[in-house]
């Protein structure tokens, strides 16, 4: 079922079936959603603002230059979803099932990403500024010209990333799990600096 450009504040959603729908331009503002389905739905430019997802199923969503801002998914189901060029800002995804969860490029700053795998993503130009990724499996994800600024990384495993381009500034490089990981002089510097070298 098709939805366009409908707006809700302040509205409490529980076991609201969305399930299959195209949603494009429609705005959620502080709505709390508890139970229900979002699955295999379409959004598209959608806007949600501090909208809490508890145990919503969100599995096979697709949703593209959709903006999820300080939203909290609490124990929803990711499973298969695709987020395409989204702004996530301030969001947590750290209490959600996120197998198979699908994150391209986009903006994901001040976000909880901790514990999740976004193995072999394709983040290329992502922003991740002082998110928390600590934990975070990006094995094999592309992360090229990736904003990595002040994030929190310790344990992060970066085996075999694409690190090229990437910025790295105010991260804690000792604790991150290197190898293998391809990256460019500049990067190689950072690292050498936050592992204490004096470069002359």
């Amino acid at each position: 079922m098709p939805w366009e450009h409908i707006t809700y504040q302040e509205q409490d959603f529980r076991d609201e079936d969305w399930s299959e729908s195209e949603l494009t331009g429609c705005t959620f503002d502080r709505c709390g959603f508890t139970g229900g389905s979002f699955a295999g739905s379409r959004l598209s430019r959608c806007v949600f603002t501090g909208c809490r997802f508890r145990f919503v199923d969100f599995s096979s969503v697709t949703a593209k230059n959709c903006a999820f801002l300080n939203c909290v998914f609490d124990e929803a189901n990711l499973f298969g979803a695709v987020l395409s060029h989204c702004k996530c800002t301030g969001s947590s995804f750290s209490g959600a099932r996120t197998t198979g969860l699908s994150l391209e490029a986009g903006s994901y700053q001040y976000c909880d990403l901790s514990r999740l795998s976004l193995a072999e993503a394709e983040l290329v130009g992502a922003s991740f500024a002082h998110a928390d990724l600590r934990e975070c499996s990006l094995r094999g994800a592309d992360l090229r010209y990736c904003d990595f600024t002040q994030a929190l990384m310790q344990g992060c495993d970066l085996t075999k990333a694409d690190l090229r381009g990437a910025t790295l500034a105010g991260v804690e490089v000792r604790a991150l799990k290197m190898k293998e990981t391809s990256i460019d002089l500049p990067i190689a510097v950072a690292i050498a600096e936050g592992m204490g070298a004096k470069l002359f």
